[in-house]
């Protein structure tokens, strides 16, 4: 094995911290990769892009009939505002936003299920509510041992339907509101829209024989709010910085560019960003390959495939011929994969999947003291990997046909917002 699952683990335990986009802390992790790349003697440079941003300094929500209670809730990150006495506000609970529980809505402030969707606030703009309230978590969470996740009014949202307020808070809370009847909320958010910088490492290694076909490798190195982030997506990050010590020390015929993305979790941003700036170049990537989340002791692997018909039975193939076990999907992965399918790179993810219930991701329990990583889980996605990459890299005439096909496209599209149903 040319991967060393201890030293990628190591990696994870140095960095292992929140790391949200725009923030210092996802600085500091950009500035340790590219050290940690710059001493392998491979060419590495930090490539900023900017991030549309926004900062919450007050969100609250009080019940005011039937009876009155504050609960605590945070703000969506670029939410409209509200005036300093909040707005007091007729209260329905749309579940879903079927169009029934719609028709009367204009005017009040709805709950709708869990997080507000791109077709969820398309509905809900066009019926004129006038605040939005979310919720997450389990009914099981106690207020010690949970978050109330920060979530973003992205703008693929708001530029589409415009703006709104909106808050967050525990999903216990929205059931007994529900469950209470309640009819009238005030509803307070304060806060404004600021620009932040984010980054992407980006690191090359020159093609001995075919310098003009590229192989990009991608993993995003933020987290979300309350989350160190080690399986989502420290583990990925680790995995390619293992490919990445091999290919330094064994340089392969094909130029491979290594990129650890920023500001994933707000939309891809880095990736849309990376293709953007280097769009002139795309048309020599012939292949992504994207790692997003390994290491969990229960669990099996997975590569989703987005390229040509041809693709995933020549991955599947070479697999079973290595005596790797892995699961083959044709399907798009969310991550940052999708922009590069989208100018018509085909790419390949690799993810482990934890078994139901043994690997957590977007919030405070995805960290290692719960104990569901460790280093050889995380050697076992890394092998696969470098052996996957070792064939494609070095193959005699590249074997992966430049092509996406019509429904990988087309699931694309959807993903991106491009279809309109």
């Amino acid at each position: 094995m040319d991967v060393c699952g201890k030293r990628a683990f190591e990696l994870i335990e140095r960095l292992g911290y929140e790391r949200v986009s725009g923030t210092d802390a996802e600085l500091k992790t950009a500035e340790a990769i590219k050290a940690e790349v710059d001493a392998l003697g491979v060419e590495c440079v930090l490539e900023e892009f900017e991030v549309e941003n926004g900062i919450i300094t007050e969100a609250t929500l009080t019940v005011l009939e039937p009876y009155v209670k504050e609960y605590n809730v945070t703000g969506y990150i670029r939410s409209a505002s509200t005036p300093d006495e909040g707005l007091t506000l007729d209260f329905a609970y749309v579940e879903s936003g079927h169009p029934l529980h719609l028709q009367n809505a204009k005017g009040n402030a709805v709950l709708i299920n869990g997080r507000v969707s791109y077709k969820n606030y398309e509905k809900l703009q066009k019926a004129g509510v006038a605040a939005i309230i979310g919720f997450s978590g389990s009914i099981f969470d106690t207020e010690e041992d949970s978050d109330i996740d920060i979530r973003k009014l992205r703008e693929v949202l708001s530029d589409n339907f415009g703006d709104n307020v909106l808050v967050n808070l525990r999903i216990k809370d929205a059931m007994e509101m529900v469950q209470r009847g309640v009819t009238k909320v005030n509803i307070k958010v304060k806060g404004e829209r600021i620009k932040s910088v984010s980054h992407n490492v980006c690191a090359t290694i020159t093609g001995t024989e075919r310098p003009d076909e590229i192989i990009s490798f991608g993993a995003h190195y933020d987290s979300v709010y309350f989350s160190t982030g080690v399986y989502d997506n420290m583990s990925g990050s680790a995995v390619i910085m293992e490919a990445l010590r091999y290919f330094a020390e064994h340089p392969p015929r094909r130029t491979l560019k290594f990129n650890w993305f920023g500001s994933e979790e707000q939309g891809l941003l880095g990736s849309k960003a990376y293709v953007k700036a280097h769009e002139e170049e795309l048309e020599k990537h012939v292949l992504m390959i994207n790692v997003d989340m390994a290491g969990p002791i229960l669990g099996y692997e997975h590569a989703y495939v987005m390229g040509s018909d041809t693709f995933k039975p020549y991955a599947e193939g070479m697999m079973k011929e290595l005596g790797k076990p892995v699961h083959f999907d044709n399907n798009i992965y969310s991550s940052d994969s999708i922009p590069f399918a989208d100018n018509g790179v085909p790419a390949i993810n690799f993810v482990r999947e934890g078994a139901h219930g043994a690997a957590f991701i977007h919030d405070r329990r995805d960290n290692l003291v719960n104990g569901f990583m460790s280093a050889d889980a995380l050697a076992i996605t890394a092998d696969i990997v470098l052996e996957f990459a070792k064939r494609v890299a070095n193959a005699a005439v590249f074997p992966i046909e430049r092509k996406i096909s019509d429904s990988i496209r087309e699931k694309v599209d959807e993903y991106l917002f491009k279809k309109k149903d």
